[in-house]
């Protein structure tokens, strides 16, 4: 391996140790609040490593054909501790700036949505109910109105028939028939059909 390729390499690895920092960075901050099982937890970091790994081999491989060699693993750490010195600090601004953006993007959307979408469609459907409910309310009222316009010759020949049949029929007949009026004028006037 030649010396320009043992400085690309010693580079490249430098630069690998800086993004596996703000990788750490960035991966502790989307999981530091969201996953806090061990097992999980464990799967995560065991997963997050395994990427870290193929990515610093991947460009390895790019470099100098994949040769492991001393000063690649303390360039890798060189980058990492150049990061952690003066570049985490500007980075965890603008990635908390980034969420920031996000949430505030989320919320937007999330707001116009129920502004433009479910709010009309809460609106549509309480305008249909209600419409509904006055043409049902409508309806039966005149409905009841109807029926009781085709009662009204019977309440009124029972007005006039009364006295006659009380005067012609003896009295438990009498007593009989005013108790099964009663019941049935109790049951009829939930409809509202006698007042």
């Amino acid at each position: 391996m030649s010396l320009a390729v043992q400085f690309q390499t010693m580079f490249a690895m430098m630069a690998m140790g800086l993004v596996l920092g703000m990788n750490l960075d960035f991966y502790h901050r989307l999981t530091i609040r969201s996953v806090k099982a061990f097992w999980t937890r464990l799967a995560w970091d065991l997963l997050f490593w395994l990427v870290q790994v193929l990515l610093v081999f991947y460009v390895l491989l790019h470099v100098n054909e994949g040769e492991l060699r001393i000063y690649i693993f303390f360039s890798i750490a060189a980058g990492f501790f150049i990061y952690r010195r003066y570049g985490r600090s500007p980075f965890i601004k603008t990635m908390e700036l980034g969420f920031s953006i996000v949430r505030w993007t989320r919320s937007t959307i999330a707001a116009l949505i129920r502004i433009f979408i479910i709010s009309p469609i809460k609106f549509i459907l309480k305008l249909i109910t209600s419409s509904v409910m006055i043409g049902i309310t409508i309806s039966g009222n005149v409905l009841f109105f109807l029926l009781n316009l085709l009662i009204f010759p019977l309440k009124l020949a029972a007005r006039i028939l009364i006295p006659v049949f009380r005067r012609l029929l003896p009295q438990p007949i009498i007593t009989f028939l005013e108790k099964t009026f009663q019941s049935v004028r109790k049951r009829v006037k939930k409809w509202r059909i006698f007042k």
